[in-house]
């Protein structure tokens, strides 16, 4: 038995931003805060938003960090208690996304964004029209943003039906002024998403389908995007597969990779994407060993086997500038026990196919 929903409403196709005001006429909001990345406020699409909407906006909020912190949450949520906010129009990669939704469930349940960090209901909050900028983060379509705790360096997954966005604007055009950087970190994230969720306790046979699908288009498409950076048919794929993967991971939470990714960004600044995929194609072969059905999911992607898949993932990886070992993350080995230890105290882990004890999870990371 399973069950599958998911109750974003998607706007896809490259030229779809420009009716903005169309889709959010379906909608009553007089009153509305953007929330930003930097990025988006030099490009111009922020002026786009508010000449499109004109007096509904009632604010900007711009610089939220790579890993949103508990201030940037903050910082959004006096703006909706100054303005009596209906909605929060997040532009940018997962970063403004995950913020707005923050600052969205504490505004409608009347917390600080300190108090989130140990609340666990998030049913209800502040609608928000999420508009991904990047392939990757998939946050437009999920019930999930990750919060970061400097102080006690920390990430905290939030997770609640009320986290998902009233709807998703996805325009593959919005990707064409990505860096390589962020094409590269943000899109080896979709295929993390896809693996981790094929990987996951939770997996089912829709799940599968869209995380396979997902799998194939950004192994298929992120080294041309990455490599050709105007490619409008490798980022339309991209974003697709992008959405797909979080379609799929709506359902099934991340496993493995993501819960050794948290402390490997908390402690080691390593960025989010490829925090995942240092681990990711350890997990998908360990996974395999208990699950059978992942060789099959392998070749479904185009691989011979989940070791196959692995070995084509770190490859691409190097194609695409990304770290693979320990050294190049300027990681002492004498870390591995932590690294390990937090690993394992993440929930996300209580979520993977395979349940290893700390020898083994360091044992992982001693082949790195």
């Amino acid at each position: 038995m399973f069950t599958y929903n998911n109750p974003v409403k998607i706007h896809f196709g490259q030229g779809v931003f420009a009716r903005l005001n169309e889709f959010i006429n379906e909608y009553d909001y007089e009153s509305m805060i953007v929330v930003a990345s930097n990025s988006q406020v030099e490009s111009g699409v922020v002026n786009l938003i508010k000449s499109d909407l004109g007096d509904k906006v009632k604010a900007v909020v711009s610089g939220i960090e790579p890993n949103p912190t508990t201030q940037n949450v903050e910082a959004i949520t006096q703006e909706m208690y100054a303005h009596n906010a209906h909605a929060v129009i997040a532009v940018g990669g997962g970063s403004a996304m995950d913020a707005s939704k923050a600052a969205a469930a504490a505004y409608m349940q009347g917390i600080s964004a300190v108090d989130l960090l140990d609340h666990d209901d998030f049913t209800k909050a502040l609608p928000v029209i999420a508009i991904p900028t990047t392939s990757g983060s998939a946050s437009e379509v999920t019930p999930t943003g990750v919060i970061s705790d400097k102080e006690n360096e920390l990430k905290i997954p939030l997770i609640g039906a009320g986290l998902y966005p009233k709807a998703a604007i996805v325009d593959p055009e919005l990707t064409l002024t990505c860096t390589q950087s962020v094409t590269a970190i943000s899109g080896i994230d979709v295929i993390c998403h896809a693996l981790d969720a094929l990987g996951a306790m939770k997996n089912n046979p829709v799940s599968d389908s869209l995380a396979v699908r997902a799998a194939r288009l950004a192994f298929d498409n992120l080294e041309t995007a990455y490599n050709e950076p105007s490619n409008r048919e490798a980022r339309r794929n991209m974003s697709l597969g992008s959405m797909l993967a979080g379609l799929a991971f709506s359902q099934t939470g991340t496993s493995g990779s993501h819960a050794m990714s948290y402390y490997l960004t908390s402690h080691y600044d390593v960025p989010h994407g490829e925090a995942c995929a240092f681990s990711l194609d350890e997990w998908f072969v360990i996974n395999s060993k208990v699950n059978p059905e992942l060789n099959q999911h392998a070749m479904d992607i185009g691989f011979d086997s989940a070791e196959t898949l692995g070995q084509a993932f770190n490859d691409l990886k190097k194609k695409v500038g990304l770290r693979s070992t320990l050294a190049e993350l300027e990681i002492e080995r004498s870390d591995i026990d932590k690294i390990a230890e937090e690993s394992l105290k993440s929930a996300n882990m209580k979520n993977n196919i395979a349940q290893l004890e700390k020898p083994e999870v360091a044992g992982l990371l001693k082949r790195k």
